[in-house]
């Protein structure tokens, strides 16, 4: 069975662990900073008048397409190397040359963080600056390879840098081998590992940030939600030469047809199928589950992007419920504890 499959089987059982990026957002409390979490697909006429469009693209429903990442686990983080503490800096106002700075900080983290990471020449002046640029409470300002960034060392002899290449500006710490963010949304410390942010939560639990939330990480992969706008059917149509698949209780049947692939839902419980939903575009297969035995029908499809989706025997999109308990924000920022230290030097 593959990891598709797996997460079906899983899927359908109602124990619906992906669900914990929802969880995240009602934690932050409704804060969506505008933060795109998918782009509506609208179904364009295919030219052919039998076949056509079936819906007004003006109007839709919308439905949560989801996507399973590989991805490896990042090595576990000891206390002592984890930062947890309400330390941070007052970012400068000016650059080196007196210009005002206009860029504003990044509210969420940054993802082009790996120029940093991936430039073996910055990251070598960083770490030779480091150990001869000593005084502290001062901004010391630097351009390497196009990429123009700041070293400050706090009253506690912590490193900080600022970079200032792109539409905002992050500043961060390295420490216990990692680069750290500190998300102000979530009031949580990030650390960099492997492409991307990490948030490793009470109790040893892994998140990783990806496009614009946070997810868990379970058994090697990370599942991805992604709101997704689809027309509402407004005209019937009777089934043709598309790709054709029909739910084990025989009641149901979804035709993939015409050049945008279009996924077709029909009622077949009369003598002739009767249309009843649109279900999306650019599908590459159909599934179904449930049907029998007592189990309720669902519906998954296949999209040609790598994402899936789950509707029931009607055609109503199935949303994933909030069934993984998520670590709360806490009440007040973290008190000043392991990782408060000076950082080693990065390399």
């Amino acid at each position: 069975m593959n990891t598709k499959e797996t997460l079906l089987a899983v899927l359908v059982s109602v124990i619906l662990p992906v669900c914990a990026g929802r969880a995240l957002a009602e934690e932050r409390g409704g804060r969506d900073d505008g933060r795109d979490r998918g782009r509506g697909r609208y179904a364009e006429s295919s030219g052919r008048a039998d076949r056509g469009n079936r819906a007004e693209a003006g109007a839709g429903r919308s439905i949560i397409r989801m996507q399973t990442i590989q991805l490896s686990r990042p090595e576990r983080l000891e206390p002592a190397h984890i930062v947890n503490d309400n330390r941070h800096i007052e970012a400068p106002r000016h650059y080196e040359n007196g210009a005002e700075i206009h860029e504003r900080p990044a509210q969420a983290p940054p993802l082009h963080h790996a120029e940093v990471v991936h430039n073996e020449i910055m990251l070598r002046s960083i770490a030779r600056e480091q150990g001869a640029e000593r005084a502290r409470n001062q901004y010391y300002w630097h351009n390497s390879d196009g990429r123009r960034y700041s070293h400050y060392r706090d009253a506690d002899d912590i490193d900080w840098y600022g970079f200032y290449f792109g539409p905002s500006f992050y500043w961060t710490r390295y420490y216990g081998d990692r680069w750290w963010w500190y998300d102000q949304g979530y009031a949580r410390w990030v650390f960099w590992w492997n492409g991307y942010w990490w948030w490793q939560g009470p109790g040893g639990s892994d998140y990783v940030y990806m496009d614009n939330n946070y997810y868990p990480y379970q058994e090697g992969s990370v599942t991805v939600l992604k709101s997704t706008t689809v027309p509402v059917a407004e005209a019937s149509s009777i089934p043709g030469e598309g790709k054709q698949w029909t739910s084990p209780d025989l009641r149901r049947m979804v035709e993939v047809t015409g050049t945008q692939d279009a996924a077709l839902l029909y009622d077949r419980t009369g003598a002739n199928p009767v249309f009843m939903s649109y279900l999306g575009r650019d599908v590459a297969k159909v599934r179904f589950s449930g049907g029998v035995t007592g189990q309720p029908l669902q519906i998954l499809l296949d999209f040609k992007d790598g994402t899936f989706a789950l509707f029931d025997a009607d055609g109503k999109a199935e949303e994933p419920q909030s069934a993984v308990q998520v670590p709360p924000l806490p009440a007040s920022p973290p008190v000043s504890g392991p990782g408060s230290t000076a950082p080693d030097a990065p390399n």
